[in-house]
């Protein structure tokens, strides 16, 4: 065969995957809506939670019950379609669950009654898990927002904790790489191929109510806080415990202190000055996977329609005095300028742009009342019903005009 022909034949065949590319990919978009529809909202579902569980909890700073829906969430129940209503679900750890305070007292219930009362139609959806991080995040957005169909995803990152929780960088995932890679081509093959990761979980019957008790979780941390003492602490991390003050190891050992807070202090005490140095390499690197994290969710969310938007939680040693003198009761050390600092936002603001996603803080909000006592309980750190307040009323205008940019 002459190269005259072998070049001829080699182009031909590219020619022909050129147009059966094209084909498909037209096919995808014509006939891909009815051949890989939406997911339908199951009767119940654990998203987060056991559905229809109802989890009480009381320490030595606190007592609430969270109340959970059908589809495991902490949550009122939620309509199969948003019904006319502008709809925001809005992902984060416990800051968003609102951890020790009642479900009307979170700061996604107060944004949600500043937009109504503002003239804007719209319906919130806490997906708040105490205890999670970025990662999860993005694999809560893939298995739900095919099913809430949200008009905008709130991303809520708490400053510090959740930058660190992001890092170190883990070995790509092949499948959801080549399904990124497909997303360009096929939208609604895409779509349909994240379909099982939502179908694997759904329930067809009603779950009975399950219900914890303030006593068991109680009882559940003494355990835990005398599992870290008596059988994993080293000498010299119980050695550190001893200095804390009576009051901290009484809470602690009594089950009426989140014992992971203590049990991080000990093993890590400048955990709250990791995203102070942005020109650290540790943070860099934390900063890149927050990014990724971002990104999955940003094209799930975009697949369906929806807007994202990334916010920052204060946390309080960066933006309130009382809490920053509070955090080293429990054993943290933390940076005299700290408050003064805008690293942590801007640790969340350079993640979010190299998402390709909008950025909006309100932490001058809560450093203006820096010296303002009761925004955060005094041992647990946690937004108190006021600081819920403070922040969902701050927030709200940034949520309304994201709102009304995305609707022009």
């Amino acid at each position: 065969m002459s190269a005259r022909s072998s070049i001829l034949n080699a182009a031909l065949a590219a020619g022909s995957v050129a147009v059966l590319l094209a084909l498909t990919m037209a096919a995808d978009r014509m006939l891909g809506p009815a051949l890989f529809p939406r997911p339908a909202l199951p009767g119940t579902m654990e998203l987060i939670f056991p559905p229809n569980a109802t989890q009480s909890y009381a320490t030595d700073e606190f007592a609430y019950t969270a109340h959970i829906n059908r589809l495991g969430l902490r949550e009122r129940d939620i309509p199969a379609a948003p019904d006319g209503k502008y709809r925001i679900c809005a992902i984060g750890d416990s800051y968003t669950y609102g951890w020790g305070v009642e479900a009307e007292d979170t700061w996604l219930r107060h944004a949600e009654q500043a937009l109504i009362a503002s003239g804007h139609d719209v319906q919130t959806i806490n997906m708040g898990k105490p205890g999670s991080g970025p990662d999860w995040y993005a694999e809560l957005a893939e298995k739900s927002l095919p099913l809430l169909q949200p008009d905008l995803v709130v991303v809520a990152i708490l400053l510090g904790n959740d930058v660190a929780a992001s890092g170190p960088s883990e070995q790509t995932n092949v499948e959801r790489a080549v399904a990124n890679r497909l997303g360009w081509f096929y939208p609604n093959l895409t779509r349909w191929m994240r379909t099982p990761k939502v179908a694997d979980d759904q329930r067809t019957q009603e779950m009975p109510p399950q219900v914890t008790r303030a006593e068991d979780n109680r009882k559940y941390q003494a355990n835990t806080a005398h599992q870290f003492l008596e059988q994993q602490w080293n000498d010299e991390e119980r050695a550190k415990f001893e200095q804390l003050e009576p009051k901290v190891k009484e809470s602690f050992l009594s089950g009426g202190l989140n014992p992971y807070l203590i049990d991080l202090a000990l093993k890590n005490n400048r955990f709250y000055n990791i995203t102070m140095n942005l020109d650290d390499s540790w943070l860099q690197t934390c900063i890149d996977r927050l990014s990724d994290h971002l990104g999955r969710i940003k094209r799930v969310a975009e697949s369906y329609g929806a807007q994202v938007l990334v916010v920052a939680v204060p946390d309080g040693p960066y933006v309130n005095q009382p809490a920053w003198e509070d955090i080293q009761r429990v054993g943290y050390e933390v940076d005299p300028g700290m408050i003064d600092s805008n690293a942590p936002d801007e640790a969340v603001r350079i993640a979010a742009n190299k998402a390709g996603l909008p950025f909006a803080t309100v932490s001058q909000v809560f450093k203006e009342r820096r010296d303002e006592d009761g925004l955060y309980f005094e041992l647990d750190g946690h937004l108190t019903a006021k600081g819920h307040a403070l922040y969902g009323e701050a927030i709200a205008p940034v949520i309304a005009k994201q709102i009304d940019g995305g609707a022009q």
